[in-house]
Formats: structure tokens, C-alpha cells, sequence
């Protein structure tokens, strides 16, 4: 039976101004990659206490991934830095990259090239009831930490957060970019939450129905990421809290001679 499904209206209509790049000073960035046959999707965050998220970028980046070129532009884009209200520099703190499509092998090289601890692989569990990620003790025997991230406790945990209203504890902020448009919105959404029977058991499912949802993944990624930071890499998130309103009040639009409306620069790498 059809599950019910976010409107991605209603989250697109929630876009802020933010004042900086990095709209809070005191933060964590994390960063999220999904694997495709042509392209890797990247999304960066920024997190603060109670698990409040900002959304910072959204890139695709189109190319071979058995070739080195494109990995290259990835460790760049990964290792840029980005500024806040204050002024200050923010880095990407980890990085988490899923390893279950067709270039496993260029992603452990990726890791073992830049940074196992920095840049981890995942690969996605879709089981009821597993930890929203589980990072191994030792290295695989290719030499990298293989995380494992239950994909299905992270959706549930992210679904409900759509539905949180007033910013703090596990709100999620987006802003207002060419990055984050109505197709960004579409596919963030386009999961849905299914009950089925199988075998004369009850199971819930999660299911696409063939659409995109790669922005829906790299969520899943990120809040990996940040669970990760705290359980394992010494990461309280108590200590980040922000001050004052992160937003600003829209900037009026200038028109040019001709008329036409000068719309800011940016959009998909």
C-alpha cells in the first residue's frame, strides 16, 4: 500500500537568508557523498546542539569515477574551507562516503589517499532496529574502516525532524539557493514509509517507487556523520550552541536599466 509522503512544498517554503555562509559561529561541519555512475552528490552540514542542522551546499560533480580526476575535485571540494557570521573558518570535520555502488574500490582508495580516519566509507543496512551507524574496530582487510549505517533508524529519525516546526533540538534549517531548489526538495522527499506483509509478517519499508532520492541519502549520511563525531571522536555537542538569529530579513530585490531582475550568482558544479 502507498506510505504516506512528506510535501516538499512545505519544506521548500521553510528556506531562510542566512547572514554568512555558515549562519552560527560555534558549529560542527560534516560531510556526506553519494556514489552514481556518472556523479557524485555532495552535502554539507552544520551542526549544533541538540542535533540542529544546517544545510551550508548541495554540488553534483559529473565525470568517470574509475578515473582520478574526478576523486581529485572531490578532495577539493571536501578540504574547502567556509566562513561564518563572525568572520571565522570553518573545516569539514568527517566526511562519509557510501562504498555500495559500482567503484568500492576507488572510494577505499580515496580513504587510504587522504585520511581513513577523516574520510570513511559506508554502506547502507536497511534492517528495522539497527544503529544509526556502527563503526568497526579495526580496519577491513582493504585498510579502511568500513562503517555500517542503518539506514532505515536514520529515515525514521529525519522524516520526523521534517515535521519540527520551531528551530532547536533536531530541526533542520535550509537556505535560500539555487542549491536547494524545488528539485532538491522533490527528491529529499520522495521516499515513503510503507507497511508490508511478507510472509504473513508485518514489516515496514522504505521505497522510492524508481524516483530520485539522492538528497534523502546523503541526509541519512550526514546524521551518520554526526552520531559518528559524538560516539566515537570525542565530539559533545553541548558545547555548540547558537547566538542570536542565524537568519536575515531578505535583501530587496535590484532591478538593472533594462528591467530585468539581476538574480545572484551560482548554481550546480
Amino acid at each position: 500500500t502507498e506510505g504516506e509522503k512528506v510535501d516538499p512544498e512545505s519544506l521548500f517554503a521553510r528556506r531562510e537568508h542566512y547572514r554568512a555562509e555558515v549562519p552560527v559561529d560555534s558549529c560542527v561541519l560534516t560531510a556526506a557523498v553519494d556514489t552514481q555512475d556518472d556523479r557524485l552528490e555532495i552535502e554539507v552540514k552544520a551542526w549544533v546542539n541538540g542535533e540542529e542542522s544546517f544545510d551550508i551546499s548541495y554540488e553534483r560533480l559529473y565525470g568517470d569515477l574509475s578515473r582520478t580526476e574526478i576523486w581529485d575535485l572531490l578532495h577539493k571540494r571536501l578540504t574547502r574551507q567556509f566562513t561564518s557570521v563572525s568572520g571565522a573558518i570553518h573545516d569539514v570535520k568527517l566526511v562519509l562516503i557510501d562504498s555500495g555502488g559500482h567503484f568500492t574500490d576507488e572510494v577505499y582508495k580515496f580513504s587510504k589517499k587522504y585520511g581513513v580516519r577523516r574520510f570513511i566509507p559506508i554502506k547502507g543496512h536497511s534492517q528495522a532496529g539497527k544503529p544509526v551507524v556502527t563503526f568497526p574496530r579495526k580496519r577491513n582487510e582493504k585498510g579502511v574502516y568500513l562503517t555500517m549505517v542503518g539506514t532505515d533508524t536514520a529515515k525514521e529519525i529525519i522524516t520526523s525532524r521534517f515535521r519540527i516546526m520551531t528551530p532547536g533540538e533536531g530541526y533542520m534549517h535550509w537556505p535560500v539557493s539555487e542549491q536547494f531548489d524545488e528539485t532538491y526538495f522533490q527528491q529529499l522527499t520522495n521516499e515513503r514509509r510503507k507497511i508490508v506483509y511478507r510472509k504473513g509478517r508485518k514489516q515496514i519499508e522504505w521505497d522510492a517507487g524508481g524516483r530520485r532520492n539522492e538528497p534523502f541519502d546523503t541526509a541519512v549520511y550526514n546524521l551518520a556523520a554526526i552520531r559518528l563525531l559524538q560516539q566515537h571522536f570525542g565530539i559533545n555537542l553541548t558545547r555548540y550552541r547558537k547566538e542570536g538569529d542565524p537568519t536575515e530579513a531578505p535583501a530587496p530585490i535590484k532591478k538593472r536599466k533594462t528591467g530585468k531582475v539581476h538574480k545572484p550568482a551560482g548554481g550546480w558544479l
